[in-house]
This record gives C-alpha cells, sequence and structure tokens, in this order.
C-alpha cells in the first residue's frame, strides 16, 4: 500500500498577513444609487415597449378580451355564490369594484350587473354557465400573452393545457372574491362605527368612503400579483412581480381620477360625437387604459429581472 502523499505547503505569498481583512463592498449610498440606476433603466425598456413597439396595439386586444369576458365572469361569481349561499358577499364585491371606476363607466355597468344578479343562470352544470365559464377564460388568455411576453417565457404551452388552466383560474378568483368579502363580514359594523364617529364629530364621515377605496384597491393589487405568479410559464417570485404590480395599481388608481375628470371637463357631451354608443366607447376606452397600465407594469417587472440577470455576480 503506498503511503498518502503530503500536502504540499501553502506559498507564502498566499497566506493572508495579518490583520488583514477583506476589502470594504460598495456603501448604502452607491447600492442606493445602483438600485435607482437598475429601477430607471428598467422603466425606460418598459416605456419604450409601450410606445415604440406594439404594447399599446395589444392594449387594445387586452381591453376587448377583458371586455368581453367581465359579464360572463359576474355570471360565474353570481352562480357559485349562489350555489354556495354567498349572494350578498358577492354583490358587495361587484358593488365594491363599481366603486372604484370612474362614475361616468359604473353608470354603463350598473344596468348589465343588474340585469345579471336576476338572469345568472342557476347551477354550476348548466349549458350557460359553462358557456360563461368558457367566455371568461378568454380574458384570462388575453392576459397569459402579455405576461408571457413581459417575462420573456418559452413558446406556450399546450393549447388544451393553457386553456384548461386559465377555465380553473376562473373558478378560483371567483372563490377567492367570495372569500375576501366574507373575512370582511365586519366591514358593515366598521361602516356603522364610523358614521357614528362621524355624527358625534370624532371622525370624518368621508372616512368610511376612503376604507372601501382602499379595500378595492388592495384586493385588486392582491389579484393583480396572484395573475402574476400563477399565469406565466416560467417561476417567478413574490419579490420580482411587486415592483410592476403595485406601481399599475397606482397609476391605475390614479388614472381613473384622471379619466372621470376629463370627462366631466368636456365642453359638450361625449354623447353628441358618439351618441348612443357613448357609453360603450367611454367604458371600453376605460378598458384600454387599463390594459395599457397593466402591460406597463408587467413589462417593468421582466425588464428588472433581465436586467438583474445580465449585471455581474
Amino acid at each position: 500500500m503506498l503511503p498518502a502523499k503530503p500536502r504540499e505547503p501553502v506559498p507564502p505569498a498566499e497566506l493572508p498577513e495579518p490583520g488583514e481583512s477583506p476589502p470594504p463592498g460598495p456603501g448604502p449610498l452607491v447600492r442606493l444609487l445602483g438600485a435607482a440606476v437598475l429601477f430607471g433603466r428598467a422603466l425606460w425598456q418598459a416605456l419604450s415597449h409601450l410606445v415604440f413597439e406594439d404594447g399599446l396595439v395589444v392594449a387594445g386586444y387586452v381591453a376587448f378580451a377583458a371586455l368581453f369576458a367581465l359579464f360572463p365572469f359576474l355570471i360565474v361569481l353570481l352562480a357559485i355564490a349562489g350555489e354556495l349561499g354567498q349572494s350578498e358577499a358577492a354583490q358587495e364585491s361587484i358593488a365594491l369594484a363599481l366603486e372604484l371606476v370612474p362614475p361616468e363607466v359604473a353608470a354603463v355597468l350598473r344596468p348589465v350587473v343588474a340585469e345579471l344578479r336576476g338572469g345568472a343562470p342557476r347551477g354550476l352544470l348548466g349549458v350557460g354557465i359553462l358557456v360563461s365559464l368558457w367566455f371568461a377564460s378568454s380574458g384570462m388568455e388575453a392576459i397569459r400573452h402579455v405576461l408571457d411576453r413581459a417575462y420573456r417565457c418559452p413558446p406556450p404551452r399546450n393549447f388544451l393545457v393553457a386553456r384548461l388552466q386559465s377555465l380553473f383560474l376562473v373558478i378560483v378568483v371567483a372563490l377567492a372574491i367570495l372569500v375576501a368579502m366574507l373575512a370582511l363580514v365586519g366591514l358593515p359594523l366598521v361602516r356603522q362605527l364610523v358614521a357614528w364617529l362621524g355624527e358625534q364629530e370624532l371622525f370624518d364621515r368621508r372616512l368610511d368612503l376612503l376604507l372601501r377605496y382602499g379595500l378595492g384597491l388592495g384586493m385588486l393589487a392582491a389579484l393583480t400579483v396572484s395573475l402574476h405568479l400563477t399565469l406565466p410559464t416560467v417561476p417567478l417570485r413574490l419579490v420580482e412581480v411587486l415592483p410592476g404590480t403595485l406601481l399599475s395599481v397606482a397609476l391605475w388608481a390614479v388614472a381613473a381620477e384622471l379619466y372621470s375628470a376629463y370627462l366631466g371637463s368636456l365642453p359638450t357631451s361625449y354623447s353628441v360625437t358618439y351618441g348612443s354608443l357613448a357609453g360603450i366607447v367611454v367604458t371600453l376606452f376605460f378598458f384600454y387604459i387599463s390594459a395599457a397600465i397593466f402591460i406597463f407594469g408587467a413589462q417593468l417587472n421582466g425588464a428588472l429581472r433581465e436586467l438583474r440577470d445580465a449585471r455581474p455576480s
């Protein structure tokens, strides 16, 4: 048996000097500046895609698909709520959503929603609910297309698998909305408390509206984050999707207020231009603005992810 070969001594030049410490890394100010530069570059890339490439064109497709899928989704939501005996929670969630959009858009949607409440298909196995479920999943497919492009995903998976996932997500989203509203079962009590405090001049009476508005935006942000995490074909972490989703929700809230102010400032009614189609045009254009903001947020996340991967480790 051969004797073990003795280890070669380490050259003295490779040994660290006594008391020598590794060179210090960049300070917090340098790291903060680097993060700001990275975020600025990602913002520019996202804006360039939206304006100079086909972002606005795709926004038109997403707006049409979303409006096309909205009412079938409401039918699914009301049908599931009816089966679970939670119709009131579904109606509360719809009312909360209508409070977020501009009043001119809500005025167009509210009569249709009122008709759906009385005419939604009963049961979850009828032909009407299955057709509604299929049409609602078309909106999910449009969102998937946007997210796959933003995150530079590989070619789409099998059409049937993708459609089945979209159908499943429509049901999951409807259930999540109902669960969220049931979790806020104490909301009427909170509203009564705020109203009483307002009557006693101990609190601002408008706090109730602010609470509902904040609640709606919170649910919208949670839904947007969920779509970013589940629809793309590549696995994503929460930290990778938060910047674009939070910014897009904030921009959407500002855009809704500005859009309402713009419609209210027109010297002549928009119905003079579009006639009986004015309400549809106003609603579709708001969906177009919303889709453009969603695409911008997704592209921002994709650009940040790409720039982080390109940085030397």
